[in-house]
């Protein structure tokens, strides 16, 4: 697994994790299109750090990214394909 480039930090266990269930290389997050995605911030009271998912692009494939920010660094924490449900939720508030 490369190591994350500047802006960017991540849990090399997690990365490894991540790409053998999900297929998708957290290096792939340096392509992800934050200019145009839809973010929503995750509460969870058992998490002290405030997470984000959002949905966007890498290329011309959704896909849903969580991270936190720490330090002026975005820490990732999931990346994924996004299921047809969140595709079509882009789709609305996008109103393509």
């Amino acid at each position: 697994m490369p190591n994350p480039p500047p802006g960017f930090e991540w849990d090399e266990a997690k990365a490894h994790w991540n790409l053998s269930v999900h297929g998708v290389s957290f290096a792939e997050t340096v392509r992800f299109d934050m200019a145009k995605a839809i973010e929503l911030e995750s509460h969870n009271d058992e998490i002290e750090e405030a997470r984000v998912t959002a949905l966007g692009k890498i290329g011309k494939t959704l896909h849903i990214i969580v991270y936190t920010r720490r330090a002026g660094n975005l820490k990732i924490i999931s990346l994924r394909r996004a299921a047809a449900k969140e595709r079509r939720r882009y789709i609305e508030k996008k109103n393509y």
